[in-house]
């Protein structure tokens, strides 16, 4: 996965090679599998993995190099490699690791260039994106269909963790379960009964390592005329910002007009409009106030305007996955139309 940029990187910046540990976003990201042991080296001619002798896979366009003594065999293929200049990513790293690249070379972190690489998709990333956005959508008509079995707000967390195991995936996060006053809470320890009210379901599938996030906010019992009405202006809200949206678009900007959507009730809006994705759950671009971040062609972002009202006990989030390519693209499908289930 553009590797090719990282040698564009090595050239701007007078370095070397990039050296990444096995915890770097960016390890996974380059070799495109679930793997997540050794050392990867990009330098300017070619791709490496310093593995230790237990590990001989075989990744399209990357070199194994195994390791019998460990510091020695590293200094020696600095030298025959002439690596003396590194990029490292100073986010993902330990101080010891930190500390073994500075004792040896000359050491720089590129954390934001390779982590900038990552905000636009390859075809080969959508379609991983893309299925995980369809198991996200099987698996909340699964919900549906099977809510009146569940008791309590885990029930319905671990039926979505099976459905994920049972499609090839897996959690791409902890699900967010939270009914009731439960759901005025952005991140609820679903610890209760499935209480009467609105109903928070904020989960997304993990797919050969990329992700989705998707929230649908149903109701549990007989809404009132109030909650009915606080519920569509949040979905005109959601619906306004996936139509405004644009490649181009400061982030900060799409935030702002979130804010202008809900009007006075903008206040019970606690959190940022939307993030990007991949490989991690949270990547850039983020679209939280005062953003500086642009969508650009090939991004993929989260959109997700929220209600919460501590007075009342309503929360209310309301979250889909858009891609801008050729087109702007809605990739997760579940019906936003306020669900009643009654109890």
């Amino acid at each position: 996965m553009k590797t090719g940029e990282v040698r564009k990187i090595l050239l701007k910046e007078k370095l070397d090679a990039v050296v990444l540990f096995n915890k770097s976003p960016g390890f996974k990201y380059f070799i495109a599998e679930d793997f997540d042991h050794g050392i990867m080296i990009i330098t300017r001619k070619e791709n490496l993995l310093f593995l230790s002798p237990l590990y001989g896979p075989r990744f399209k366009g990357f070199k194994v190099v195994q390791w019998k003594k460990f510091k020695d065999d590293w200094l020696k293929l600095m030298k025959d490699k002439r690596i003396r200049r590194v990029g490292y990513d100073a986010g993902s790293v330990l101080l010891r690791q930190k500390r073994f690249l500075s004792k040896y070379l000359k050491a720089k972190d590129v954390g934001a260039l390779l982590s900038a690489l990552r905000e636009t998709k390859t075809p080969e990333e959508m379609a991983r994106i893309r299925k995980a956005c369809r198991i996200t959508d099987e698996i909340f008509k699964g919900i549906v269909n099977n809510f009146k079995s569940f008791r309590k707000e885990s029930d319905v967390a671990r039926h979505i963790k099976m459905a994920a195991l049972e499609r090839g995936a897996e959690m791409a996060f902890e699900p967010i379960t939270a009914s009731g006053k439960n759901a005025v809470t952005a991140h609820h320890n679903k610890d209760s009964k499935i209480n009467k009210g609105f109903m928070v379901l904020d989960f997304g599938a993990k797919y050969k390592g990329y992700c989705s996030d998707m929230t649908r906010t149903v109701y549990v019992g007989n809404p009132s005329r109030k909650e009915v009405e606080i519920y569509e202006k949040v979905l005109r809200a959601q619906l306004s910002c996936i139509d405004k949206a644009r490649i181009g678009m400061n982030c900060g900007e799409l935030f702002d007009h979130a804010v202008k959507c809900l009007g006075g009730d903008a206040k019970y809006f606690l959190h940022g409009l939307g993030h990007g994705f991949g490989i991690e759950i949270h990547e850039a671009p983020s679209s939280s106030p005062k953003s500086k971040d642009r969508i650009r062609k090939g991004s993929v972002i989260t959109i997700e305007p929220g209600y919460y009202n501590q007075k009342t006990g309503i929360g209310i989030r309301i979250e889909d996955d858009i891609y801008f390519g050729k087109k702007k693209e809605v990739l997760t499908k579940s019906t936003k139309n306020l669900m009643i289930i009654r109890g």
